[in-house]
C-alpha cells in the first residue's frame, strides 16, 4: 500500500486554551481554571503552533506512516518566515529525494491554506477526569460548528489533556473517537491520537515533541491499521 499522506498535525491552539476565568465561563471550567491555579499553574500558557503565522520555532520532523504491508519514513523541516503555504519542506522520502509527486502529495497534506484556527471546547464538556499526586487529567470536547474545516473530525473525539503537576506544565494530550467518521475519504472506524509536549528553554512555551496516531480504517471493504508517528526536534526560536 503507498503512504496515504493523511497528514494529521494538530496545531497545539486547538489542544486547549487555559486562560483567565471569563465571566461566561461555566461552572465546570472555572472549577478547573481555579484548580490549576492552586497547583501553581500559569492561566496564560503560551502555545506555540506549527500550522499558523504567529508560530515563532522552526524545527525537523520525521514522519513515519506504517501499515501492514509497507513503512514509509518523510524528513521534513518547518519555518514560519517562508510563505503562507510553502512553510513546510519535504527532504527526503526513505532516504531519498523526493520525487515531484512525493513533494505534491507532501504540500497537500500538509502545506494547505489553513482556516482560522481559533477553535475553543464546548464551554459544558470541561470535567476532571481523573487526578493522582503527579497528574490531573481534564477531559473536554468540541463543538464541529467551532472547528476549521481540516479539523471537523474532532468532534467525534474526546479529549483528555493531562497536566504534570510537578513540572507545573501540559504534559501530552490524548484524543479517542467517540463514533466512526470519515477523514479525507476514509472511513476511520477507531482513531487513537496522542500528542507528547515540552516546554522550551525558557519554560514558558510549549512545543509538539510528538504524535502519534493510530487508526482502524474501512479501504475497498477491508480494515486496516494504520499507525502514523511525527517526531519534532531541533526547535529553534526565529521570529
Amino acid at each position: 500500500m503507498k503512504k496515504l499522506h493523511l497528514g494529521i498535525i494538530v496545531p497545539i491552539t486547538l489542544l486547549l486554551f487555559i486562560a483567565g476565568a471569563s465571566k461566561q465561563a461555566t461552572a465546570q471550567k472555572a472549577d478547573i481554571e481555579k484548580r490549576l491555579i492552586d497547583l501553581g499553574i500559569s492561566g496564560d500558557l503560551a502555545f506555540n503552533n506549527l500550522s499558523e503565522n504567529s508560530s515563532d520555532y522552526s524545527c525537523n520532523a520525521t514522519m513515519t506512516e506504517t501499515t501492514s504491508d509497507n513503512t514509509t519514513v518523510e524528513k521534513a523541516s518547518f519555518d514560519p518566515r517562508k510563505a503562507d503555504g510553502s512553510r513546510w519542506t519535504l527532504n527526503t522520502v526513505d532516504g531519498r529525494s523526493p520525487s515531484k509527486k512525493d513533494t505534491k502529495k507532501f504540500n497537500k497534506a500538509h502545506n494547505a491554506k489553513q482556516d482560522n484556527l481559533k477553535a475553543e471546547p464546548d464551554e459544558n464538556s470541561w470535567k476532571i477526569v481523573s487526578e493522582d499526586e503527579h497528574m490531573l487529567v481534564i477531559g473536554l470536547q468540541y463543538n464541529e460548528a467551532n472547528l476549521p474545516h481540516k479539523y471537523k473530525f474532532l468532534a467525534q473525539c474526546n479529549a483528555e489533556i493531562y497536566v504534570d503537576k510537578e513540572a507545573k506544565r501540559l504534559y501530552k494530550v490524548k484524543f479517542y473517537n467517540t463514533s466512526p467518521f470519515k477523514l479525507k475519504g476514509f472511513n476511520v472506524v477507531k482513531l487513537d491520537m496522542t500528542v507528547e509536549l515540552m516546554a522550551d528553554g525558557d519554560g514558558k512555551t510549549i512545543l509538539i515533541k510528538d504524535e502519534t496516531v493510530i487508526m482502524d480504517v474501512k479501504l475497498l471493504g477491508q480494515l486496516i491499521e494504520i499507525v502514523e508517528e511525527t517526531e519534532f526536534y531541533d526547535y529553534e526560536k526565529v521570529k
